[in-house]
């Protein structure tokens, strides 16, 4: 049996509506919310977090909602978010910090993991204004429900500043983190109480400016997780940026600081024909670090390989293990309302909104795609 996960002993997750979660595998399980907690430090260290670190020792990790998520994914021979953190981890304090709990003493929170906005440069295809703010006009323009702006307020950056002093691990999302300038204020925070704890920032490299670059160089241990779905005009369809920018940021990001970038790509119905263009490209770049291919789109449906045919997806899906280090996952009809036929209509009909949108054809540049829909 799969022991019990350690995330909720070292880990929170702060959301840009403010809602506090035990990680990000669990967003949609909110278990209270910013605003109304005194500190992070005393949520962090409340009866609320208990319930989830004791019932995970007992090892009723199968039964506890939302943690058998990852149970069931780590049961399949997947990674998951908890599998990074007790590799970082060792733990080797459980029981100091239980007893220090139990005599009304605080235990500083080790991992945080938190979004300040939902403000962003790009608005990629399978993306909506829940997450990038530059998608509230293509959602109107296409119909969709559009998602007004979310954003940390300055009490809640307050809140957060308090707990740096005390982190070995962040991780900064968005959004784009650096499309929200209040990140710098955070960097700049953890410069001044804590240089050398370890940073994750997930961007898409667009908008690093001199100033932001000069925060970057003075922190020794950060860590860039660039987002690249594709390569070229690929690149520029699916997430509505430039390239070459893109490509030029990273080259003068290692040059500035010596640290190497790792790729990780969003896998979708977009680029499931070209992925190994990705792994071409950028394989011994000096810049780069390692490229990950395990995160693939679900939502919304049309827009996920998992809406092509079984044995198309299957054969495809063999193509890229013998090509590039991409984390399979098993295929499955998810839709209860649509078939895959209605999902290959829905994906045509939302692509060729896009192609208007961004002014040139997918399928010209993935000829696979158009193959598959004739």
């Amino acid at each position: 049996m799969i022991q019990g996960c350690k995330v909720p002993s070292v880990s929170l997750n702060i959301s840009p509506q403010g809602d506090l979660t035990l990680c990000c595998s669990a967003g949609l399980h909110t278990i209270g919310h910013i605003s109304k907690v005194n500190s992070l430090e005393d949520f962090f260290n409340s009866s609320v977090m208990d319930y989830y670190r004791d019932e995970l020792a007992k090892g009723n990790i199968e039964t506890l909602n939302p943690c058998n998520i990852c149970h069931k994914r780590n049961k399949e021979g997947f990674t998951t978010f908890r599998n990074r953190i007790e590799d970082y981890f060792t733990f080797p304090r459980d029981e100091l910090d239980k007893k220090a709990r139990a005599v009304g003493m605080n235990v500083p929170i080790r991992h945080l993991e938190y979004t300040l906005s939902n403000i962003c440069n790009q608005s990629c295809a399978m993306c909506s204004s829940w997450f990038s703010h530059t998608w509230k006009e293509i959602d109107k323009k296409f119909g969709r429900k559009v998602y007004p702006l979310a954003k940390l307020n300055e009490e809640s950056i307050e809140k957060i500043e308090k707990v740096l002093y005390g982190l070995d691990y962040i991780e900064i999302k968005g959004g784009e983190p650096f499309a929200d300038i209040r990140n710098l204020r955070i960097l700049k925070k953890l410069i001044e109480v804590n240089p050398k704890c370890n940073i994750h920032i997930v961007t898409n490299m667009q908008s690093i400016t001199p100033e932001a670059m000069s925060i970057l160089k003075q922190l020794p241990n950060i860590k860039l997780f660039a987002s690249i779905d594709g390569v070229g005009k690929v690149y520029d369809w699916i997430r509505g940026g430039n390239f070459e920018k893109t490509v030029s940021n990273m080259e003068n990001f290692y040059n500035e600081t010596g640290n190497t970038i790792q790729i990780g790509t969003t896998i979708s119905l977009y680029n499931f024909y070209s992925l190994e263009r990705v792994q071409e490209y950028f394989e011994n770049k000096p810049y780069i670090h390692n490229i990950v291919f395990d995160n693939w789109v679900r939502s919304p449906l049309y827009s996920s390989p998992l809406c092509l045919p079984e044995d198309m997806f299957n054969k495809r899906l063999e193509e890229l293990k013998q090509r590039i280090n991409i984390v399979p996952v098993k295929w499955e009809t998810r839709s209860k309302s649509h078939t895959l036929y209605d999902l290959k209509q829905l994906f045509l009909e939302e692509t060729e909104k896009m192609n208007e949108h961004r002014g040139f054809n997918l399928f010209d540049h993935v000829p696979e795609l158009k193959e598959w829909y004739k």
